[in-house]
């Protein structure tokens, strides 16, 4: 069983507000249980509530449900109830989770123009192929008597031959192509990793997702940090919750280092997929200042994806409509190339 990364933030951020008042942690959680629309959810927090209500500490009930909870909400969490600052972990938890929500709704929202895009060109260009073409071929054996048409042209009308015999393959085509972003953008899970790796592939989105990893990272980094979380363990459990591998891999390699006793600025400082703001920043803050200059770089690394964002928005919205305008263009002038030629050759 499985919630989406809105209902985690959700959850961490009302799951925050309660536990500040008197009330027991198992009442509370079933209280909430009650108060969720989404099924999964309430079976999950009452899940919760029962577990706790039998002696269970919250970070073992969640252990019960892995596929919800990341290893590090658990680690957090745990660390919380030993502190006694669980309120203070959860409302973390809830920004840190709700920056994940807002990278995976941002990447369905740069996607959606192209593909719409790409669906009524699809559409204009099987229409083209089927109701127009086949109409001024009728014209040009009328008109031209005979005569050759040019190479480009000829190839447009056997593309449009091809399309309208074999009209219920591309008819299926289209269908199969509608499911399937149907799939991509409706669907959880797989789907997710799939959409990612397409976005990922567009011209200028690597920044995106390098600058929001480094965002999550600065911010789990200093939530770990003001509970004294050594680096060798605080990297391995950050590096699960990052979007982009390189880092991911980077912060995996410092820990290992670190784990065999290099020190920790000559580790970080090798690793060049690792911002060099991050490591000036890292190397000029006193090691009690670090958490609250991790939070200040977090929201410098968000404003930068925010902008990055918004630029490729606008990038691939040119790009689809240019693109679509091209292509239809293209075909539309190959139609009428024979009487473009015969009218300046009569000139």
């Amino acid at each position: 069983m499985k919630i989406s990364s809105y209902e985690i933030t959700d959850f961490f951020n009302q799951l925050a507000l309660l536990t500040r008042s008197d009330l027991p942690l198992p009442k509370t959680l079933q209280q909430m249980a009650q108060d969720f629309s989404s099924k999964p959810l309430k079976q999950i927090v009452a899940g919760l509530g029962e577990a706790t209500e039998k002696g269970k500490t919250l970070s073992e009930a969640m252990r019960d449900y892995p596929e919800s909870f990341k290893p590090l909400y658990i680690r957090m969490i745990a660390l919380g109830e030993r502190e006694g600052t669980l309120p203070d972990v959860l409302a973390e938890l809830s920004r840190i989770s709700r920056l994940h929500y807002m990278l995976a709704t941002m990447i369905r929202d740069i996607m959606l123009y192209p593909v719409i895009t790409v669906s009524v060109a699809f559409i204009i260009l099987m229409f083209i192929c089927c109701a127009v073409i086949p109409e001024f071929g009728k014209i040009f054996d009328e008109l031209l008597a005979g005569e050759p048409l040019p190479e480009m042209t000829q190839f447009v009308f056997w593309v449009s031959r091809i399309v309208k015999h074999y009209i219920n393959f591309f008819i299926g085509l289209y269908i199969a192509y509608i499911i399937f972003v149907c799939w991509m953008f409706l669907i959880k899970g797989t789907a997710n990793k799939v959409l990612l790796f397409l976005v990922r592939k567009f011209p200028f989105s690597e920044v995106v997702f390098y600058n929001f990893s480094m965002a999550r990272l600065c911010t789990v980094w200093a939530l770990m940090a003001r509970r004294k979380v050594p680096v060798e363990e605080a990297f391995p459990v950050i590096a699960e919750v990052m979007d982009f591998p390189q880092v991911s891999d980077a912060l995996n390699r410092i820990a290992e280092k670190c784990g065999k006793g290099e020190i920790f600025l000559q580790a970080l400082k090798v690793e060049g997929d690792i911002s060099k703001l991050l490591i000036m920043t890292v190397e000029n803050s006193p090691e009690n200042n670090l958490p609250d200059e991790l939070d200040k770089l977090a929201e410098l690394f968000r404003e930068r994806g925010y902008y990055g964002y918004r630029r490729i928005g606008m990038t691939w919205e040119v790009m689809s409509i240019a693109s679509m305008v091209f292509v239809v263009g293209i075909v539309i002038f190959f139609i009428f190339l024979p009487l473009i030629a015969r009218m300046f050759s009569g000139w």
